[in-house]
């Protein structure tokens, strides 16, 4: 059933009169928006082009009124829907290797919220699932065609907002020592996040939950456990973080339960390694779980001569710097196809993702590496407004990599993740790992994994990348020696799991 939607009521009577007045005008003629039957149609061809073709079936399409006034860009303008899809067979949107539930919220200009009706283990035939999002429709031939999603835009956080968002995490845990921090209103935010992070998680972890450090709020690896927080009991805390590092220390101080890691870090962090190994070896490090794939993307701009990672020989290259381990992935990926660092045009540019995309479309680089769970949304929006080529590793550089002891998995970018993508990209990867140390108990492993691996609504609370979190693919890539507690849940002594 679509669900009827209303303009809101901050409008005065006579604001709307004269809003829906300028709609009528602007988008009368070859300006006029799609009726719902229109929508309902294009939207069917879009995603059966877009996504898993043959998989489904768009049953009722709505605009949303409030939505429909000209954004003045004359070429381009989004409309705001909702929309009912049934299944034609059965599809698990967690899946590893085939498009998954991010994958169809940013074709749908949707949030993971806004899609409503998956089902952990998998969906059925004649499910039907509930969806808001926007789409673009751009002019062409005078005529208006549905192009696309609405991009999703990232927030950077300002000291005003870290101060906020760490003030509204200590006080989640308690009024007493929300006051006496208040009571230094001066604080810098990164010594009163330090503060909150190392003593809240200590004081959940006495009270008996799980603390988890994820990562910087708003990214993958902490939307994750951010839905996994607010599941259904037991609770676990979440503790945002800067980053590897960060979790890395808080681990060490024993403070918190578990944290995340991509699985080559927390091996170079085990073994003292790399960027790691200013701070000496870690062996009490203990591997939990896998939760999802972070792919490496090779991209050059669709008309670029080069046609493998080896035509990189002499070539720019920008690498985007989002975490330590980094700069020795991309290395890896090259020296694999033949082509050391050394041989680059120049150093290697590490940069975050706009930047070097950025740097692409301007000729300043003749390609990018990005290590991203797919869909990446920088790397979405950029495929979505230009023509980019995703390079496959060759064969033989996947075995290579993924060899005896690796940090890598052998994985695919299944084919539609990215606009313009109608084919699978071959490639490597390594995963979000879940991690914790030798000095936490084993039934609070066993606790903290149990409401890992439970009923979490993951895409409703907000990670459409949780969908992938799964015990079929949990042992997958990890690189680390498993906790006790980890061993116990995925080895049960009755086997029921």
């Amino acid at each position: 059933m679509i669900r009827a939607f209303h303009l809101g009521r901050g409008l005065t009577g006579g604001l709307v009169t004269a809003v829906m007045a300028f709609t009528g005008a602007g988008l009368s003629g070859c300006d006029r928006a799609p009726d719902d039957a229109r929508l309902m149609s294009d939207l069917s061809a879009y995603v059966d082009a877009g996504y898993a073709p043959g998989l489904i079936e768009i049953t009722g399409a709505k605009r949303l009124g409030h939505q429909l006034v000209p954004d003045f860009n004359r070429a381009q303008r989004a409309v705001s829907f909702t929309a009912d899809l049934r299944l034609k067979r059965d599809y698990d949107f967690g899946a590893w290797e085939q498009p998954n539930a991010a994958a169809l919220t940013y074709l749908l200009g949707a949030t993971p919220a806004s899609l409503m009706g998956l089902k952990v283990g998998g969906n059925k035939a004649g499910d039907i699932l509930h969806v808001t999002g926007a789409v673009s429709y751009s002019r062409n031939d005078a005529q208006w065609r549905l192009s696309g999603g609405v991009p999703i835009k990232n927030t950077a956080r300002t000291e005003s907002s870290r101060r906020a968002a760490a003030l509204k995490q200590w006080w989640s845990i308690t009024l007493f020592t929300v006051q006496r921090l208040t009571s230094a209103p001066d604080m810098p935010a990164e010594d009163l996040d330090a503060a909150i992070k190392g003593a809240s998680a200590r004081a959940v972890r006495q009270a008996g939950k799980a603390s988890v450090a994820s990562g910087p709020e708003g990214g993958e690896h902490w939307a994750v456990m951010q839905a996994v927080a607010h599941s259904e009991t037991p609770r676990a805390l979440n503790i945002a973080t800067s980053g590897s590092a960060e979790n890395l220390r808080l681990l060490r101080q024993n403070s918190v339960t578990a944290a995340l890691l991509r699985s080559d870090e927390a091996s170079l962090a085990s073994a003292g390694e790399g960027p790691f190994g200013h701070t000496g070896t870690f062996p009490d490090l203990l591997g939990l779980a896998s939760l999802f794939p972070e792919q490496i993307h090779v991209v050059v701009m669709a008309a670029s001569p080069i046609a493998s990672v080896a035509d990189l020989y002499g070539k720019r290259v920008a690498i985007v710097s989002d975490t330590p381990a980094a700069l020795l992935e991309a290395g890896d990926v090259l020296r694999a196809h033949r082509v050391p660092l050394s041989a680059l045009a120049t150093a290697p540019a590490e940069v975050a993702a706009e930047a070097a995309l950025e740097a692409l479309a301007r000729g300043e680089q003749d390609a990018v590496i990005i290590t991203a769970p797919a869909p990446a949304p920088a790397l979405r929006n950029f495929a979505g407004a230009r023509a980019v080529r995703f390079l496959p590793l060759d064969a033989d550089a996947v075995a290579l990599m993924t060899t005896g002891t690796s940090s890598y998995v052998a994985v695919t970018v299944p084919a539609q993740t990215y606009p313009g993508q109608n084919k699978p990209i071959a490639t490597v990867g390594v995963t979000a790992l879940l991690v914790s140390t030798a000095g936490i108990p084993k039934d609070e492993v066993e606790k903290l994994l149990q409401t890992v691996f439970g009923e979490t609504d993951f895409v409703g609370q907000g990670s459409a990348m949780g969908a992938m979190v799964k015990v079929s693919a949990a042992r997958r890539g990890i690189t680390l020696p498993l906790h006790p507690g980890a061993e116990a849940f995925f080895s049960p002594p009755d086997g029921a799991r």
